[in-house]
């Protein structure tokens, strides 16, 4: 008995859609910070205040600002993690003058302030050095949490900004923060569709490819290294892989005959799962990305696809219709034990959470908007709600944050939110069609 395809549409839509370091002090245990968060917390606040002055410039010239630019950097990474409640902007600690020190240590503890984070930079040639220092603004000595230095080059005080943002992260949460990651997508800003990569907050837009075609549903791999993607660079929608932070040539992954598209990695890094069409009907298939050996795990005359390893990598969700309209299912990563997670909507994008605990999907229950669901399957709930659509939603590498696609002002952009569907936010502004987010891993 035949009954109708919407998956299969879909897909036709999807394609239609396309062709339009060191420390310079004994650290003392992030223990210490994570007890002055959990104190705060317990006593009713719902944030941590810090205090963020400026810089202390310890040597060189600063003709780029970064005295004032990595603080405001760090503070807005702080402020997103929605953790914190920052305030910078205050003139820079005094170098070495421990009275003075303190006493603005008490000045920031006065007026209500948790903690504070004192930085000092210093600029010779190329590189720039920063040290953070972490007080704990809740104890009459205002004692050091943690002290920490970096170094990069100069013209990366972005990327500086970020790491240090990830250590405050860390000392107060027991977990880095997610500021040193990007996001790739694919824009039509261009007359082509090209994949680039971005800062995990919307800055620094950099073209990965221009090959002047159609390139789709970028992957990071988990070494944050490289990217898996569809491409019709060679006029059929092959899988490849690019090294964004290499100069190394871009690899053909799968090359079948019909669709190679998909692709989700294995935690290990060791396999990518993708859907392939090469038998006749989309299927989810394993594929050996040392080898190139490929190896199919679902067999059913529905269509299969879209596939989402859990984080312990024994299993992988996946889109079918074999009920009928397009559900996320779950099996075993050796396509045994599937089982039905969602029943109402029509249901596509699964996403597992890094955290292992829920699974993000997009479903068509009037608009397309973005759902979480339980690993097990309970507890089905909406995170956004219009206007427009929201679809394609991907995690953060800490569960605690999506990044999505939404048309709700005029033309697709990306947006971000936390797990539980609040503090939504534009993240873009670019021209053209921004799709098909990918949250990195912390880069290496």
């Amino acid at each position: 008995m035949t009954h109708p395809r919407p998956l299969l549409l879909l897909l036709a839509r999807v394609w239609a859609l396309a062709l339009g370091g060191l420390l310079l002090t004994p650290l003392p245990s992030h223990s210490q910070g994570v007890d002055v968060f959990l104190n705060v917390m317990a006593g009713g606040s719902k944030k941590l205040n810090i205090a963020i002055p400026e810089f202390t410039l310890l040597a060189g010239k600063d003709s780029q600002g970064l005295a004032k630019k990595i603080p405001e950097v760090t503070a807005a990474d702080l402020g997103f993690s929605a953790l914190f409640s920052v305030v910078s902007g205050t003139p820079p600690f005094p170098a070495a003058d421990p009275e003075a020190t303190k006493t603005m240590l008490k000045e920031f503890a006065a007026s209500g302030a948790h903690a504070a984070l004192h930085g000092l930079l210093a600029l010779r040639g190329e590189r720039a050095e920063a040290e953070m220092r972490l007080y704990d603004l809740t104890s009459p000595d205002q004692r050091l949490i943690a002290s920490k230095r970096f170094e990069l080059r100069a013209t990366e005080g972005r990327r500086l900004a970020h790491k240090i943002a990830d250590e405050v992260v860390y000392q107060f949460t027991g977990e880095p923060g997610i500021a040193d990651t990007k996001i790739a997508y694919a824009s039509s800003a261009s007359d082509s569709k090209e994949l680039y990569a971005m800062d995990y907050d919307g800055a620094a837009p950099t073209r990965l490819t221009a090959n002047n075609s159609i390139n789709l549903s970028p992957a990071w791999s988990p070494d944050a290294r490289s990217l898996a993607f569809t491409s019709y660079m060679r006029g059929y929608p092959y899988l490849y892989r690019l090294f964004p932070f290499e100069r190394r040539p871009i690899q053909l992954l799968s090359g079948f005959l019909g669709i190679n598209t998909s692709p989700a990695w294995s935690p290990d890094g060791r396999f990518v799962a993708l859907t392939l069409s090469k038998d006749g009907n989309p299927e989810i298939y394993l594929l050996n990305v040392a080898t190139g050996a490929t190896r199919r795990l679902t067999n059913h005359p529905a269509i299969d696809t879209e596939p989402t390893w859990s984080p312990t990598g024994r299993e992988i969700a996946f889109i079918s219709d074999r009920t009928g309209t397009a559900q996320v299912f779950v099996m075993d990563a050796e396509g045994a034990n599937v089982r039905q997670l969602t029943f109402a909507g029509f249901n596509t994008q699964p996403r597992w959470s890094p955290k292992g605990d829920a699974i993000a999907y997009t479903s068509r229950q009037g608009n397309q908007d973005i759902w979480v669901v339980n690993a097990d399957g309970s507890n089905a709930r909406r995170l956004t709600a219009g206007p427009g659509s929201n679809e394609s939603a991907s995690w953060a590498p800490n569960g605690r944050h999506l990044v999505f696609q939404s048309n709700r002002l005029g033309s697709w952009q990306l947006f971000t939110m936390l797990a539980d569907g609040s503090e939504q936010r534009l993240l873009t502004r670019g021209g053209g069609e921004l799709t098909s987010p990918s949250w990195s891993p912390r880069l290496p």
